[in-house]
């Protein structure tokens, strides 16, 4: 019998092998010369070949199905993320429950043309969204329909008789409301809406007609005590008909709508690859809400971040990669709202975020619904080394997905299932819109990545059909590719990534000295001495923000020597772009002084605001509403000027998310070093418009009486 001394050498050999085997390598290399990326090239092929977009747009599907703007629909979508999640392999997934409060939900909700030829026109039944989350229950026959245009014009109301009749509306219906109930005693709205303001360069009410536009009744629309009004959405079709039977006579509705609130919470997906260093974590987050279908907006960022889980559990468990540096936490939550929540919770956790990525709108199809694939950079005043990751996961994504047949079969990120669209993404300036946004305002660096315009955008036409696989699969790769250089990058491999932060920092200065000495060039000699001013602060700004990027480097591992080296040499470039702005100004006379100062820029510059600790998160718009009468004259300045710069953005061609809650934006500013007179410069270098210096010591001083700033000095 010789089966047990064979069984002893088998096992003794097996022990032997996994003593002697070697972890997997570090993901993370020199910069390839074929990729431009510091990952080693075998990990890109690992990263486009496991990943799956065909994966993603089923758990897309699968989450269009559900209502995910009320309780009920959320908490069904969250509890199957939380089962998806781990089957994926995350670990300590759990729901972490958000504030409790009243939440809405709709039993009933049927809108009827009474007669003489009796039908019916939208039913929440058949379409959740026809019927506006926070509507109020209503009974009601033969209520007479009474067209108001728009709903927002004093003039659309005159000699019409509102009360107890119902408002049907083509405009936004927040302004509808307030007019037609609140002002003159509509019982509830009818609105053919469905374009954002903030889309309204890319499609307008009518461009698709069978769309049907999502919308909210205000919860504080009312006084206390009065009940809500309903608010049902239709399409720009069935609004035109309407009103063709409305020139024809009189047109009686029939009302049907039963809601209710009951206490309730959405709650938290949360969970976590852990990382062998403890106490550093990386932050990737999606928000799980939105109404149904909501296919892109934000099924897809939501299943593209558990697809990412999937795709890192399976290589680690292969023995591709090995277990991340750094903890990937990972967050599916409601949009803004979650945020705020979790960092009421977790902002003091003792863990240092190096980075944060946030998945929304990302699998509109390119050429189906008129999209582009875009990652945004990080605000100039938090640089960090993520931009350059991002930037060349972006360069390298394009050239070899620009074509239908690339001839790197191996580089190429398509799906089975998907388009062949061939691949223009780019990097954008930061702007708001997403949560990425609250992670920058709490001195996180992140970076968003999304698909922007989508003909669908906040509509029932958002759905699966239109979100694209390999749109999916690209979107994947791209939050793969940069968020394993910011979890695994460690020790030497930082001064790699240092190299890399160096290069794109060098032509991302070059590009912004291009602007400043191209505007220099456009000044006329009265405004010389205020453009050359603003060119220097345009080069200064954008060289800081390359040091700072650098400098994220040295807590990765980077060599402080050879990182200090390299932001000397960007001290060097500086002053090089410097003496040629100022050599262009001397070419046009003498150079010009800066005029006398104003009482104005003397506050500003002796103004040092800074935001108090703990309120990192307040919005303008929330200090603001909590003002008292003997601020309003300061306020109207500051929103006067806030309009004067969006007009001027948006004039210069700048997209409406640039501009963003640009109060906020430019709040963010706000470090306790930087003066206003240092804010309006810096904000010009990035936005590239100059907001008058008195409204923005005007809007420092209503954020210190609103209890979010304080002054350095």
């Amino acid at each position: 019998m010789r089966t047990v001394p064979v069984l002893l050498a088998c096992l003794s050999l097996l022990l032997t092998h996994r003593a002697n085997a070697q972890p997997p390598p570090s993901p993370i290399g020199p910069v390839s010369p074929a990729t431009g990326l510091v990952l080693r090239d075998d990990v890109v092929r690992a990263l486009i070949h496991e990943s799956s977009g065909d994966r993603i747009h089923d758990g897309v599907q699968r989450l269009a199905l559900i209502a995910r703007d009320t309780h009920a629909g959320y908490s069904e979508a969250a509890a199957w993320m939380q089962r998806a999640a781990e089957a994926a392999g995350l670990q300590d997934v759990r729901l972490e429950p958000m504030k409790s409060g009243p939440q809405w939900r709709a039993t009933r909700g049927e809108l009827w043309v009474a007669g003489p030829q009796r039908y019916r026109v939208t039913s929440h039944a058949d379409m959740p969204m026809a019927l506006a989350v926070g509507s109020g229950s209503f009974e009601g026959t033969d209520l007479e329909l009474v067209d108001v245009g728009s709903g927002a014009q004093d003039a659309e109301y005159a000699g019409k008789a509102l009360k107890g009749k119902v408002a049907l509306i083509d405009g936004h219906p927040t302004a509808a409301l307030r007019q037609a109930v609140v002002r003159h005693g509509a019982v509830g709205v009818v609105s053919s809406y469905s374009t954002p303001p903030w889309n309204l360069p890319n499609r307008m009410d009518g461009d698709f007609p069978d769309q049907v536009g999502w919308a909210l009744v205000p919860p504080k629309l009312m006084p206390p005590g009065a009940p809500a009004p309903f608010l049902f959405m239709v399409s720009d079709r069935v609004g035109r008909e309407l009103r063709a039977q409305l020139r024809t006579g009189p047109v009686k509705v029939d009302v049907s709508v039963a809601t209710e609130q009951a206490p309730g919470h959405f709650s938290i997906v949360s969970g976590v690859i852990p990382g062998r260093q403890p106490g550093e974590e990386i932050v990737l987050t999606a928000h799980l809400d939105h109404y149904k279908p909501g296919a892109d907006d934000n099924a897809s960022g939501a299943a593209t971040l558990l697809e990412m889980v999937r795709t890192y559990t399976s290589l680690i468990r292969r023995g591709v990669l090995p277990p991340p540096v750094r903890t990937l936490r990972v967050l599916w939550l409601p949009e803004f709202e979650g945020t705020r929540e979790w960092f009421s919770h977790h902002a003091e956790d003792p863990v240092r975020r190096v980075a944060h990525f946030n998945f929304d709108m990302l699998g509109a199809g390119l050429s189906r619904v008129h999209s582009r694939f875009l990652v945004t950079y990080t605000p100039d005043w938090n640089g960090s080394f993520v931009n350059a990751v991002s930037e060349s996961t972006v360069a390298f994504m394009n050239r070899f997905n620009a074509v239908v047949y690339p001839p790197r079969k191996d580089f190429r990120i398509d799906s089975v299932t998907g388009s062949r669209d061939p691949l223009d993404a780019r990097m954008d300036r930061y702007s708001r819109g997403s949560d990425h946004q609250l992670f920058n305002d709490h001195g996180i660096p992140g970076v968003a990545f999304t698909t922007w315009p989508d003909d669908a955008y906040h509509t029932s036409e958002d759905r699966p059909e239109n979100v694209d696989p390999t749109q999916l699969h690209r979107a994947a790769f791209a939050g793969l590719a940069t968020v394993t250089v910011a979890a695994w990058t460690h020790g030497t491999e930082a001064v790699e990534l240092a190299r890399l932060v160096s290069v794109h920092g060098a032509r991302r200065a070059a590009e912004d000295e291009f602007r400043a000495r191209r505007d220099l060039a456009a000044a006329s000699p009265s405004e010389l001495s205020v453009s050359y001013r603003l060119a220097r602060a345009v080069v200064r700004a954008a060289y800081q923000r390359e040091r700072e990027a650098l400098r994220s480097c040295l807590p990765l591992g980077a060599s402080a020597a050879t990182v200090k080296a390299m932001v000397k040499a960007l001290d060097t470039a500086e002053s090089q772009a410097l003496s040629r702005i100022e050599t262009d100004v001397k070419l046009r006379g003498p150079v010009p002084k800066e005029p006398a100062l104003s009482d104005a820029e003397r506050r500003a510059r002796g103004f040092i605001p800074r935001r108090v600790k703990g309120q990192e998160l307040a919005a303008f718009d929330e200090v603001t509403g909590k003002l008292g009468a003997e601020d309003q004259p300061r306020l109207a300045a500051v929103k006067a000027a806030l309009d004067a710069a969006t007009t001027a953005l948006r004039q210069s061609g700048e997209g409406e998310l640039r501009f963003y809650q640009l109060a906020d934006a430019l709040a963010s500013y706000a470090n306790g070093q930087r003066s206003v007179a240092d804010i309006r410069d810096a904000a010009y270098a990035e936005y590239g418009h100059v907001f008058p210096i008195e409204a923005l010591v005007d809007m420092f001083v209503l954020l210190e009486r609103g209890g979010v700033m304080t002054r350095a000095r």
